[in-house]
């Protein structure tokens, strides 16, 4: 079975190596330069051994040496070892990764219950516009008896 080669997509940019990726036995296999050592800080190779450095993370995994001499590694495997996704099309012959940048990790401030733990806000509440009192009517004419009778209570 003869490998095929696979056009590597990272984080949106298609990363070009000659010796290309390849298709081999069900996995895709990247070269260790240019492809792998684009997203990954260190790279050691120890007999059949790569040791990979990222931020605070180390990945171990075994190269596939190829007929020239370069090592080749599993790049779902990596990819995933550094918090990153791969997914392969076999249609285009193309592996799409989607490895995050550096989050730096920090420890949370102890609890203080006397602290507040955000800052206060100023609410702001608009008060109504004043509104001009309404000019009363005014009647000149003599005033107009009530209406509406007064209950009178009867005095023992």
């Amino acid at each position: 079975m003869s490998p095929v080669a696979v056009i590597v997509i990272l984080n949106g940019a298609i990363v070009a190596s000659a010796p290309p990726a390849e298709l081999l036995f069900g996995h895709v296999v990247a070269p260790l330069v240019p492809v792998v050592t684009s997203f990954t800080e260190r790279a050691t190779l120890e007999g059949d051994t790569i040791t990979l450095v990222r931020g605070g993370r180390t990945c171990v995994v075994r190269a596939v040496f190829g007929r020239d001499g370069v090592a080749y590694v599993p790049l779902a495997e990596v990819a995933r070892a550094f918090g990153g996704a791969a997914q392969y099309d076999p249609h285009t012959r193309t592996v799409v990764l989607d490895v995050p940048g550096e989050t730096e990790l920090k420890t949370p401030a102890p609890f203080d219950p006397n602290a507040p733990s955000a800052t206060p806000t100023e609410i702001f509440t608009p008060s109504p516009a004043p509104v001009p009192p309404a000019a009363r009517p005014l009647d000149a004419g003599s005033p107009m008896p009530r209406r509406t009778a007064i209950p009178a209570i009867p005095s023992r």
